[in-house]
């Protein structure tokens, strides 16, 4: 539904969907902006930036780009969305090959291992060799730019995706010197969780699931795997009793893999909503929080609290005047801007898509 700005300066909007068991529900969505204060709390912005209401992509559209910002207008979620825009700072602004960049947000923290371009360089029947990185001043940190890729070499039939990414770099089939030689490596990793020339090569299209997991702090594309779970979609494994990393950490549901080739996963799971970056979707968020950032401003470290405005939300559906469970959304750390989006919920069940003729009126308050 649309949009409305109120005198406020928020935007609200009313949203229909599913709850978190299947049930029909409105949704009144508030959106706030803020300005972000290193050490104090985030201050609300006069003007607010409106819902963006489809996924926007980073310049190469979606084709050859990740999506730089997802769509808001989603009625449910199960966890809040932390998404950070930004991109990595070296310490003193000094050129460095690699660095570590980290986000803190209550208990959670979330590292990132930053390393400068790099290329893969083909040995004849020899593991590949690495280039050395180079030197860097910004990164920015996206997921074209974290491990995955198409590999369109390596077979002259066919092109192949990594499931966890279509848009970033490493992903290699076959070591021929076509595929290999001056491929770019990822600037992002897992520190825990390198890739190394001996794990370059993927060898089979079946064996994604042996590969790093891509890392990033923005928004996690749906058609990629885990997310693309949670539309029934499963990518390609030789073995359906293959437990993936995401099955070992919880994201998926346990045996995914099998219960999908009997098509027995649901064609929809709320979870398919939450699109932040893997360990960024977070239950229980208050939105008051302290949240800290290292390297990823040009001082270093910055810390700073969330504001912690937690708005009155109400919706009258016809039903009586009902006052909702505000939860928080998502949260989107825009550094470049210092600025700071909250997007809040709450939830009014209804009867049903039967029922909706019968809808007398539609109020929204906020405060």
């Amino acid at each position: 539904m649309e949009a409305v700005q109120s005198e406020r300066m928020e935007w609200t909007a009313v949203v229909p969907g599913v709850g978190g068991s299947g049930e029909p529900i409105f949704s009144l969505l508030l959106k706030r902006s803020y300005r972000i204060r290193p050490g104090d709390r985030a201050d609300q912005l006069e003007a607010a930036r409106p819902f963006v209401e489809s996924d926007v992509y980073y310049k190469g559209g979606p084709e050859s780009a990740p999506v730089h910002e997802e769509g808001e207008l989603v009625a449910f979620k199960p966890a809040t969305d932390v998404v950070i825009m930004g991109r990595a700072h070296p310490p003193q602004g000094r050129a460095v090959q690699e660095m570590d960049v980290e986000v803190g947000l209550g208990p959670v923290r979330k590292v990132i291992r930053v390393i400068g371009d790099r290329q893969c360089v083909h040995r004849p029947n020899r593991t590949p060799g690495f280039t050395e990185p180079a030197p860097f001043t910004q990164m920015d940190i996206r997921y074209d730019r974290a491990y995955g890729g198409e590999d369109f070499k390596s077979d002259p039939q066919a092109s192949w995706l990594y499931p966890r990414n279509h848009r970033g770099r490493g992903y290699v089939l076959q070591n021929l010197v076509e595929s290999v030689d001056g491929m770019p490596l990822p600037n992002l990793e897992d520190p825990a969780d390198l890739l190394s020339p001996e794990r370059v090569i993927v060898g089979s299209p079946d064996r994604w699931y042996e590969q790093p997991l891509p890392q990033g702090f923005g928004w996690y594309q749906k058609p990629w795997y885990p997310r693309s779970v949670f539309t029934g979609v499963i990518p390609s494994v030789p073995d359906p009793d293959v437990i993936t990393a995401e099955e070992l950490m919880g994201i998926v549901p346990h045996r995914h893999i099998a219960l999908g080739r009997q098509g027995k996963l649901p064609s929809f799971d709320v979870r398919f909503n939450n699109g932040a970056s893997q360990g960024l979707a977070l239950k229980e968020l208050r939105g008051d929080e302290g949240v800290s950032l290292r390297g990823l401003t040009p001082d270093g470290v910055m810390n700073f609290h969330l504001p912690g405005d937690v708005p009155l939300l109400m919706l009258d559906i016809g039903l009586g005047e009902r006052e909702m469970d505000p939860v928080l959304h998502s949260a989107v750390i825009r550094l470049d801007e210092m600025e700071l989006d909250l997007v809040w919920r709450g939830v009014h069940p209804y009867p049903g898509l039967d029922w909706l003729p019968e809808m007398t009126r539609m109020i929204v308050e906020v405060a």
